[in-house]
């Protein structure tokens, strides 16, 4: 066993190195703010690494903890824990959190000056850098805002990600890259009862999102939220814009992964005319077979060219009842 005072503040390079005999759980104090190379290299087996304040700890050396021996990393806000394959890791957020702040779990090195997961562990625990380790991200139930570019670009994500009922918001390029290696497959799920209003531009923009149902409380979808989409093989047959949707930005949807015989049901009456932008796309494309819309939208349209303009080429428009519309 290592136990350290809580008066230190930096361990120099090669410290604790090669103490292949430690076990248990190795505590970094909380005012340590660095761990310099090879610190704890070839230390443990199977280790727990906790960090009492990963606020602090700000610079971390190249090999300063052995990867094969820490099996879990602690920290205030969140867990990382090494998955069955014993290489990669799941990053759990920590109950009682409810704000994931601006690019706080971001796999680069820097968002627009804030501090990342990145940043803080510059690859050193996880023995590569996190976009490439990280292949689940779980959300705890007290979770209320998601901020921009919380967790940008984690391209080996897959699985299903579960957004918490509480969540109010999910900001700008918040999962931009989620899965995007394409050797991903990832499940979108809002919760019952989801709280959801606001979904920011990019927030899903070129993420392997292979399904996903938008909550009903939805209001607004800005630029590109689900552009792009990357799945190669499956594709959604239905897709529902819910009742209570009044804003949808430029390309919300644009090259989303839908089959060429799905059926779209827009639900929401305030979407008066819907914008050309929506799917971008072209007159002559067949996308849906059925375009389902409430009727006081569908007779704001005065010519099929306004629909095409809109839906491609589409075989039955119906109202909400699944009555026929006659295209005019």
């Amino acid at each position: 066993a290592i136990t350290l005072p809580s008066t230190l503040e930096t361990i120099e390079e090669y410290a604790f190195y090669g103490h292949s005999a430690v076990k248990g759980t190795l505590t970094i104090p909380d005012k340590v703010h660095t761990v310099q190379a090879h610190a704890f290299g070839g230390t443990g087996t199977e280790l727990t690494l906790h960090l009492k304040d990963d606020a602090k700890l700000s610079t971390i050396g190249a090999g300063a903890f052995d990867i094969a021996k820490i099996k879990t990393i602690r920290a205030p806000r969140y867990t990382l824990t090494k998955n069955a394959d014993n290489t990669t890791y799941t990053l759990a957020v920590a109950e009682g959190v409810t704000t994931v702040k601006k690019g706080e779990f971001s796999s680069t090195e820097s968002v627009e000056g804030t501090t990342t997961l990145n940043t803080r562990i510059k690859g050193a625990l996880l023995g590569t850098k996190p976009r490439d380790a990280i292949t689940a991200i779980t959300l705890p139930s007290t979770l209320e805002a998601i901020k921009d570019f919380a967790f940008y670009s984690y391209p080996r994500v897959q699985g299903t990600l579960t957004i918490p009922k509480q969540v109010q918001r999910i900001g700008k390029n918040a999962f931009k890259y989620l899965g995007a290696s394409r050797a991903s497959s990832i499940a979108l799920a809002f919760e019952k009862d989801s709280q959801c209003t606001i979904i920011k531009s990019g927030a899903f923009e070129q993420s392997n999102i292979t399904s996903f149902a938008l909550p009903e409380q939805l209001e607004t979808i800005e630029f590109a939220a689900f552009a792009n989409l990357t799945p190669t093989t499956e594709k959604m047959s239905s897709f529902t814009i819910p009742e209570k949707v009044r804003n949808i930005g430029n390309a919300a949807f644009l090259d989303m992964n839908i089959s060429n015989s799905a059926t779209l049901t827009i639900k929401s009456p305030h979407l008066t005319t819907p914008d050309p932008l929506l799917f971008v796309l072209r007159p002559t494309d067949t996308v849906f077979t059925t375009v389902k819309l409430p009727k006081a939208v569908y007779d704001r349209f005065t010519t099929q060219a306004q629909l095409a303009s809109r839906f491609g080429q589409v075989a039955e428009y119906q109202d909400l009842d699944g009555n026929a519309h006659d295209p005019k």
